[in-house]
């Protein structure tokens, strides 16, 4: 099978990362498979990231030069490359050992499949082992647009030309644009197969985009569903909601608004018993390993790296 293994191209947008690209960039460089194709695109980072990619220069290719985000970044960089499978990885992010062998022979051995994505963990800013990802599920595009964004990006891998189809990825939006890639991509019918097996490991930042992006990031995901067929948030995004709700009620509260508490409790009242889906999820043990996995990385997001 070894001659008919497919190319691998792997993006890692970057700015301002010195302190974690090292170990994402030895994460693909350390795997054990001949044919990747590994492009580092920095938006002109000025903290010491470009000595660490000189340092690696012999062994993947970089630019630095401005960009207009993220999605604007990958996309550049996928169209300067020329694998047959893609993924990105972000700066802060880590491959797991052996991920791109397994991912390869299997879209090698399966021909029609479109997207491939496996299981993740959770590290701190330490590089710290904190727990799996829970939201992981197998494929479901009904799951997928009403309930949660259950793919986690740094294990999913996808076709060229499946990609290309889609039109990329919409460098319009900031926290929400791997979620309508993977919409766009069950929109086209493609195969998705989950693979039971760690790719991947998810630093969890206070500071990165997931984790400070609060109720504007609900917002782009609440305009990126109604896109694509849906009128309401997913379930799991409205608990995240009124998480917020309730945050926001605790601290007016400590403040003796009391007015203003008691609309922020209403709020969240309203927003988790609005859709039958959100009241129903907090029935599932899903659920409630999610909430708790959610307040552990949140606990170990503020440590500094060693």
């Amino acid at each position: 099978m070894g001659d008919t293994l497919p190319s691998v191209s792997i993006i890692t947008p970057s700015f301002q990362q010195a302190r974690f690209i090292d170990a994402t960039i030895r994460s693909v460089l350390d795997q054990d498979y001949p044919h990747i194709e590994y492009l580092v695109v920095d938006g002109g980072s000025t903290d010491g990231t470009l000595d660490i990619l000189r340092k690696y220069e012999s062994r993947l290719k970089w630019i630095s030069e401005p960009d207009n985000g993220q999605a604007d970044a990958i996309n550049k960089g996928f169209s300067r490359t020329s694998g047959e499978i893609l993924a990105w990885l972000n700066s802060d992010d880590t491959y797991a050992p052996g991920a791109i062998r397994t991912v390869a022979e299997y879209f090698a051995a399966h021909p029609r499949v479109g997207v491939v994505y496996g299981n993740a963990d959770f590290i701190d800013p330490s590089g710290v082992f904190i727990g799996a990802c829970q939201n992981i599920e197998p494929f479901s595009h009904h799951r997928l647009l009403h309930y949660s964004d259950f793919l986690v990006q740094p294990a999913v891998f996808f076709r060229r030309e499946l990609f290309q189809s889609v039109g990329g990825l919409d460098a319009s939006l900031c926290w929400a644009l791997d979620y309508d890639l993977w919409l766009k991509f069950a929109e086209r019918n493609a195969q998705f197969a989950f693979l039971r097996r760690v790719l991947a490991n998810y630093r969890w930042l206070d500071s990165s985009k997931t984790g400070a992006g609060g109720r504007k990031r609900i917002e782009e995901v609440r305009g990126v569903v109604q896109r694509h067929g849906s009128p309401s948030l997913p379930a799991y995004f409205r608990l995240e909601e009124v998480r917020l709700d309730l945050l926001e009620g605790l601290e007016v509260l400590c403040r003796c608004y009391f007015g203003k508490a008691l609309a922020k409790f209403g709020s969240a009242l309203a927003a988790l018993f609005s859709s039958p889906r959100v009241a129903l999820s907090l029935l599932s043990v899903r659920t409630w390993r999610i909430i708790w996995m959610g307040q552990m990385i949140r606990s170990r997001a503020g440590k500094k790296p060693a």
